[in-house]
């Protein structure tokens, strides 16, 4: 690989010493030893919960035995999070920050790293120091010992590198180290010489980043406007109080809470649109200054709730439905450039600086329609993500890259092309522009990586005229390992805004057909043949690999924009769904495309308004609402038709309805409760889908991606989905239709499907004839999921009044008890017979879907008061609060996706409840403390750390959310009286706009008055001026309007 450092000629990186006029600081001592960093000498495993992310080490103040870790990981190392699962990819980037106070603008600079030793084989190195970069390999001997603390063997590594000091600024400045491939490696000490001249500032337990004057206004009470000033900070060790000043005078003093922040200190705004003002701004600690500087304001522009979202936040280690997607709530076309290769979690990886283009799907399994902006030598395939000179991909500059709401954009380096992209629900606009080039295309490639690897079967692209082509492509995927059989057909249309010179296009249908499923981390193709290249072409046809590009000339700076619509139906419905979402309500005109998408967002995002002073907390919020609203694909055509299971042509009823794909595993602690609370449209196209294709078929379908029984995951939850959204006053569909289709699931036998897949639920034969699923004849696990299931039909019989139905079923629900030990207080395997499987290990025991007996042994969301009784609350409260503390080692993720070696995983869906159990428990003030860490540790900010585990379709976000309101239901609300329970709401106020949607009130508030990081514990509680004296209150008085008053502490109410 290439690499492009920003001024390569001013950078030397040597092995040899270099003599400079003076240590500006130090990190550790050069003594090949690492016994003063933090964890050392072998606490390695619990490296997550101490410096994940990017942790942070103020020069002058911070010390290296409490914050810098001995050992630097790489992304091989699962106990660092790496894995095959989980993504090989980097997530740790730690940085030291030093405050400069004199500066000379001549001489050089030495950063030194000092390295114990590091694991066996290459380590790459990456140094960035204020946006300037470094890369450098070291080479390691050692197999653990070193990570280890046992005898040594070391093979010490030195990364010496000369800058000009110009690169450093008076003021705050920046080092971040991370290994970007390989494994750890043992710090022994870091060393950082300078001109004499250059002096350091003292620092303090505040480290202030930076301040400026925020680029947006907000609009208060009365309507006045202010504008903040945002002061990216971090407090160590104590929270302390600072004061404000601004030209001499106080605005205001604030309690600052260990941590990271952005703190938004508001002033009024600048009333006259060309007005500038310059001031000064002083920061004290008492009577210490911790920051004096200028700042510039002028007039700026309302600030809207889509700004606060970060599209490339958790998109390094992310899953294919994760990318940085400029799309809308229930989009079919959610284009997003692509950039690994073929492999479990391909798409979009944060840390791969290289693209290979745009594919218009992120939805589980999908794939197809991928384009590229190019010039250059024609090349037809896009390359390797490590190689990109292979192909027509094109590095990026990184810098330029920006994800927001309704807009992607970003500067392709080797090209000199920006490309950009927005969208509507069904179609796409892209914009390219270009450098004056004789040679440049655009590339429409039918057969790109993917998470899936799946065979091109047919695909034909023809020239409709010089401004338009049109085409299908059919893909084949039975390769998931589920039972699912999945055949689709891509319909597309797309429109150039200048007409192209020429069209060409290739074939090779000498790719190897996938047929079984590769379980192995490289699921690339294999090519039998080369690819046909044809030139000034009409139409191309085959299969394999196929694809087109189109010829231009073009001048500097100009603008080639693409409309593309898509359809699963055919080209008609295409060209239709392109025409009436984006080429009559908007022409060319990319700007009301991306205005389109942030109005239509504003009005979800507006439907929660959170009151804090942290633009970080506001960020970290909204991001993760915006995530759990934009997941769910549809697959039906603006005109309401789809294609069934079958391949059938279908017809909506309603053209406002949808076909909504994603899964239904365990979404009643996450989406379910969010979209039912806050997007009750969202609940009713979701239900009257699953509805609609269960009518089409006689099934209902587990995840229909690609309108297809896909067979993935188990049980069947649509049946909490559905009742749940009745419950929640969702009534616009037949409770009684859906019941009859539930009713069959959970008593008839699964079978293969005809069109292909499987229906039904898998060990449901099992299940009836033993209680339970014992072990040899499925998950044993599933017997919990299926109890669960029993409870929601039975809740469903009772409400529609069939008495007989309902005790058949509450009955059953009581079938987690078959696999409950008494005396072990765990869920255990059975035999046939009835008999303990031995011997037991609540982490190693096999038979539990990815997770193990001690993630399982909570699932009973139906009956935790009976869990509680039989488990006994003493060694209930005393095993799950020890169960967090370990878990909380490693953010309460299981590193690297081991699932058995954790006892709670909140990474993937098996244990998203756990926190919530102490208040059945008895113990309330565990579920704030818990549920507050969660949300502290597990959820970060960055590309790297969002979201450590499997943020599956929205819902990490939704439980996130709800979790952050202080709200949830451990029954997913299918209850025929559903409650909400009470934990640690995490913002002073909470408004939330039900405004009357399905018969609601208008506004419910929550008030947590004194609310913040350390303030966790509820104190006491009125709900519409009565005091609350348990931890639940109905879901109707939330849901009819009203208010919540909460009293917040530091110290737990027992």
């Amino acid at each position: 690989m290439k690499l492009f450092f920003t001024m390569l000629s001013l950078i030397c990186l040597v092995r040899s010493t270099y003599s400079q006029d003076k240590v500006l600081f130090e990190v550790g001592e050069k003594d090949s030893k690492s016994s003063e960093f933090s964890l050392s000498p072998n606490q390695y495993d619990s490296f997550l919960a101490s410096f994940s992310g990017e942790p942070t080490y103020y020069v002058g103040y911070s010390f290296s035995n409490k914050q810098w870790p001995y050992v630097l990981p790489g992304p091989l190392d699962h106990w660092a999070g790496g894995g095959y699962w989980a993504g090989f990819h980097p997530r740790h980037f730690p940085s030291l920050y030093f405050e400069v106070a004199q500066l000379t603008t001549k001489g050089e600079c030495e950063f030194t790293i000092d390295f114990v030793g590091a694991k066996k084989g290459t380590n790459k190195i990456r140094i960035e120091l204020n946006g300037h970069r470094f890369e450098e390999d070291i080479q390691g001997v050692d197999s653990n010992t070193l990570l280890e603390g046992k005898a040594q063997e070391a093979n010490p590594a030195h990364i010496k590198m000369r800058f000009p000091v110009s690169w450093l600024n008076k003021g705050m400045n920046k080092i971040q180290l991370g290994t970007i491939a390989g494994s750890w490696s043992i710090f022994d000490a870091m060393q950082l010489k300078t001109p004499v001249a250059v002096t350091l500032k003292e620092a303090s337990s505040t480290l202030i980043r930076s301040v400026e004057a925020a680029p947006f206004e907000y609009l208060r009470n009365r309507g006045l406007r202010v504008q903040p000033v945002l002061v990216d900070m971090s407090q160590f060790d104590v929270a302390r109080t600072l004061s404000f000043e601004v030209d001499g005078k106080l605005v205001e003093t604030r309690i600052i809470e260990v941590g990271a922040s952005i703190q938004e200190i508001y002033l009024p705004a600048l009333l006259n649109k060309n007005g500038v003002k310059n001031s000064i701004l002083i920061i004290k600690d008492g009577q210490k200054i911790v920051y004096s500087g200028s700042i510039k304001r002028s007039f700026q522009e309302l600030h809207k709730r889509t700004d606060y979202v970060d599209l490339l936040m958790g998109t390094g280690n992310s899953r294919w439905m994760f990318k940085p997607s400029p799309a809308l709530p229930l989009s079919m076309v959610q284009i997003a450039p692509d950039n690994q290769d073929e492999t479990w979690k391909a798409g979009y990886e944060y840390t791969i600086e290289n693209i290979m283009g745009f594919s218009h799907f992120c939805d589980w399994t999908m794939t197809g329609l991928l384009m590229q902006p190019t010039c250059g030598e024609l090349q037809v395939t896009p390359g390797r993500e490590a190689f990109p000179d292979e192909g027509y991909r094109s590095r990026i500059d990184k810098k330029t890259e920006e994800a927001k709401v309704g807009h992607y954009s970003v500067f392709m380096t080797d090209t000199k092309i920006k490309a950009e992209l927005t969208a509507t629900r069904r179609a796409a606009l892209q914009k390219y522009t270009f450098p004056k080039r004789n040679d440049a295309r655009i590339m429409i490639d039918m057969f790109t990586p993917s998470e899936y690897p799946h065979n091109l079967t047919d695909a034909k692209i023809t020239k409709v005229n010089d401004r338009e082509i049109e085409g299908y492509a059919t893909y084949y995927n039975a390769f998931t390992g589920y039972s699912l059989q999945q055949e689709y057909t891509v319909h597309f249309v797309l429109q150039f805004s200048k007409p192209f010179d020429a069209m060409g296009g290739w074939v090779n249908e000498g790719v190897e057909a996938v047929k079984g499923y590769i379980p192995e981390w490289n699921r690339n193709h294999e090519f039998k043949s080369t690819n046909d290249i044809r030139m000034d072409i009409n139409e191309i046809h085959g299969k394999g690999d196929l694809g087109v590009f189109v010829n231009y000339k073009t001048t500097e700076g100009e603008e080639i924009l693409v409309r593309s619509g898509v359809s699963l139906v055919d080209i008609a419905g295409a060209r239709n769904n392109l025409k009436t979402e984006l080429s009559t309500p908007f022409g060319w005109d990319f700007n009301q495309v991306v205005a389109n998408s942030r109005t239509i967002w504003e009005d979800y995002l507006g439907r929660i308004e959170v009151e804090t002073d942290d633009y970080l907390q506001k960020k970290k919020f909204y991001t993760n609402y915006y995530r759990a609203l934009s997941a769910k694909a549809i697959w039906s055509d603006v005109d309401g038709r789809y294609r069934d299971e079958d391949e059938e042509i279908r017809q909506l009823k309603d053209k406002k309805d949808a076909i909504v794909a994603g899964e239904y595993w365990n979404t009643f602690w996450n989406n379910q409760q969010l979209f039912n609370l806050i997007a009750p449209e969202i609940s009713s196209t979701w239900a009257r889908s699953a509805i609609q294709l269960y009518q089409n078929t006689g099934w209902f379908n587990t995840d229909p991606a690609g309108v297809e029984h896909t067979g993935v995951m188990v049980a069947m939850h649509v049946a909490s989905q559905i009742q749940g959204a009745w419950q929640s006053g969702i009534r616009d569909f037949h409770l009684s239709t859906a019941y009859d289709g539930l009713k069959k699931m959970l008593t008839v036998s699964p079978q293969r499907y005809p069109g292909g897949g499987t229906v039904g639920v898998e060990h449901l034969d099992v299940y009836k004839k033993y209680g339970y699923v014992p072990a040899g004849k499925g998950y044993v696990s599933n017997t919990l999921e299926y109890a669960y299931d029993d409870w929601c039909l039975a809740q469903m019989a009772k409400e529609l009044g069939k008495k007989d139905d309902y005790n058949y079923f509450l009955k059953r629900s009581e079938n987690w008890k078959h696999i409950f030990d008494p005396k072990t207080g765990f869920m255990r395997p059975k035999d046939e017979k009835g008999n303990w499987i031995e011997p037991f290990d609540p982490y190693h025991t096999p038979g539990f879907v990815e997770g193990n007996s001690f993630n399982y042994s909570w699932f009973v969301p139906h009956d935790p008061k009976g869990l509680v009784e039989g488990v006994g609350q003493s060694r209930f409260v005393n095993r799950l609060d020890e169960a967090m503390e370990k878990s909380a080692k490693a953010n309460f993720n299981a590193a690297g996706d081991n699932f058995s070696a954790y006892p709670l995983n909140h990474g993937n869906q098996t244990s998203m409840e756990v926190a919530y159990l102490f208040n059945w428990a008895g113990a309330p003030w565990l579920t704030q403390k818990w549920s507050r860490a969660i949300q502290e540790q597990y959820y970060g900010t960055t590309p790297y750390n969002a979201y450590p585990g499997d943020e599956d379709l929205g819902q990490m976000s939704s439980w996130f959310v709800m979790s952050a309101l202080g709200l949830f239901q451990l029954d997913g609300g299918a209850s025929t009286t559903p409650m909400y329970e009470l934990a640690s709401p995490r913002y002073p106020k909470v408004v939330l706009n039900l405004d009357g949607r399905y018969g609601r009130g208008q506004k419910f508030i929550i008030e947590a008055k004194n609310a913040s990081k350390e303030n966790k514990y509820i104190q006491s509680a009125q709900l519409n001026g009565k005091k609350v004296e348990v931890f639940l209150i109905p879901q109707s008085a939330v849901l009819n309007g009203g208010k919540l008053i909460i009293e917040m502490g530091s110290t737990p109410v027992k």
